[in-house]
């Protein structure tokens, strides 16, 4: 006989000991009936309470889900950010080694399957939209959120070169929404890098020239910021417009997407 959890949590695919509890009178029992299954076939464990339901034509065999259908259950609310947005959205052909994920609450980073889940914490919880990823529900940043995080982590987004030239790919952004974003989250810096990525697209994107000004003002009115918090003092370049210091081989090392204001 199918194991209930297994029916009932089939089409999720993946399944968390929060979801499994209130089945069973206690937690201990519910713990029985995963390693129940575990133990039967039915499923593998991820990490403590994370487990993956084995289809039932690929039981017994060595298959494993997609990770960034393992990620949509690290957190009961939480959204794929950074390069996992730029891979969802298309942009990125692959899925990253470190896979940022953004949430209300830190959890523990993992490794799964060579892959990092990487925590990222925020009290600005917005700028999330649902995604059709392989038949699962994943929850993902939005293009303008995407555009602000990445210019703000560029760490978690494929560096300087990838992520200029990954965002160069985002298409449509909703200026009027990348405004209300940037005021939400209140950081001038932000403000700065998001002006300044938008005044170097300005070539191949349709730029709305009343954001870049505003932005521009905001930029020209506090101190200077880096781009990238990696670029050693004393090597970057002033970009005395918007009051950034970049890389000081920035156009040559992201050309052929954008130009220097």
């Amino acid at each position: 006989m199918v194991p209930r959890i297994y029916k009932q949590f089939y089409s999720q695919r993946v399944v968390t000991l929060e979801e499994i509890k209130p089945m069973f009178p206690d937690e201990q029992q519910a713990r029985n009936a995963v390693a129940y299954l575990i133990k039967n076939g039915y499923a593998r464990r991820v990490k403590s309470g994370l487990y993956y339901l084995i289809p039932f034509e690929h039981r017994g065999t060595e298959w494993q889900p997609d990770v960034l259908i393992v990620g949509s259950k690290v957190a009961p609310k939480y959204f794929y950010s950074h390069a996992a947005a730029l891979t969802l959205f298309g942009i990125l052909s692959t899925t990253p080694p470190r896979i940022p994920i953004t949430t209300l609450k830190r959890f523990r980073r993992f490794t799964y399957r060579q892959h990092i889940f990487y925590p990222v914490e925020t009290r600005h919880f917005f700028g999330i939209r649902e995604l059709d990823y392989k038949g699962i529900t994943v929850n993902v940043s939005d293009m303008e959120r995407t555009f602000i995080d990445c210019l703000s982590r560029l760490d978690l987004s494929g560096g300087v070169v990838g992520a200029f030239r990954n965002l160069s790919m985002l298409g449509f952004i909703n200026y009027p929404l990348l405004m209300e974003y940037l005021e939400k989250i209140g950081k001038k810096s932000a403000m700065v890098r998001c002006g300044f990525a938008l005044d170097f697209f300005r070539d191949v994107w349709e730029v709305d020239k009343t954001v870049v000004d505003e932005l521009k003002k905001r930029a020209q009115s506090g101190p200077v910021y880096y781009l990238d918090r990696g670029i050693p003092k004393g090597t970057g370049k002033l970009v005395k417009k918007w009051n950034l210091i970049i890389p000081a081989a920035f156009e040559d090392l992201v050309g052929g997407v954008g130009s220097l204001p």
